[in-house]
């Protein structure tokens, strides 16, 4: 089993509770139950396709590594979305796509790998363009609530005692304060969560841009 096999199997047999959570928490923040839904950093495709179980959304899901496509890609023919999930190779920080599209973009996890400061501003301000009018972000890192997050973490520790040391250890370590000073930076709006569900960023778009 490669490395990205392991992380999916951990997604599917420990956080997998999760995902459902936090794809309902996004689709309350958003207020829409259609559309087009980005998920960004994707791996395994969990939480996009959890979004698109839990509404009508045409759900696009992005990664850079193709192998996690490739687990992603199995995952939409085992989930039945066919009709309503796509794929796509990219980088958060050049998102080839046109200006103003996805009504939701989600992320759960991969905001700690973001690069470094110009990077994660620039990852923001990518996610922002694509954001279509109206349009809300639900990206961030978490496992939903509290009950949960003490679930998950006891069962990690099992599993790997280093976990999640060895995770913060390998990411940017940028938290709730530097995320919300990059936005003001780059004068996008936005709403931070930070309590029992994670860290949550909100950015918002407001209606009336020409939507692409």
């Amino acid at each position: 089993m490669n490395k990205r096999e392991e992380f999916d199997k951990i997604a599917r047999e420990i956080f997998f509770p999760s995902y459902e959570v936090i794809a309902k928490d996004a689709l309350k923040m958003s207020g829409k139950t259609d559309g087009a839904c980005l998920d960004v950093g994707c791996g395994g495709g969990h939480l996009g396709l959890s979004v698109a179980r839990a509404s009508q959304m045409q759900v696009t899901l992005l990664d850079l590594e193709e192998d996690a496509l490739k687990i992603a890609s199995q995952r939409i023919k085992d989930w039945g979305l066919e009709d309503r999930a796509s794929l796509m190779v990219g980088d958060v920080r050049h998102i080839n796509w046109p200006d103003n599209h996805f009504d939701l973009i989600v992320s759960r996890g991969s905001i700690g790998f973001w690069g470094e400061r110009w990077e994660m501003k620039q990852a923001f301000s990518e996610i922002y363009r694509v954001l279509a009018p109206g349009g809300i972000t639900y990206i961030g890192k978490g496992f939903g609530n509290a009950e949960l997050t003490k679930e998950i973490v006891a069962k990690m520790k099992v599993l790997h005692p280093e976990w999640p040391q060895n995770v913060k250890d390998a990411s940017n370590k940028f938290k709730a304060p530097d995320y919300a000073e990059f936005l003001d930076e780059l004068g996008i709006e936005a709403e931070i969560i930070d309590d029992e569900r994670g860290i949550w960023v909100m950015m918002k778009k407001p209606p009336g841009t020409v939507r692409v």
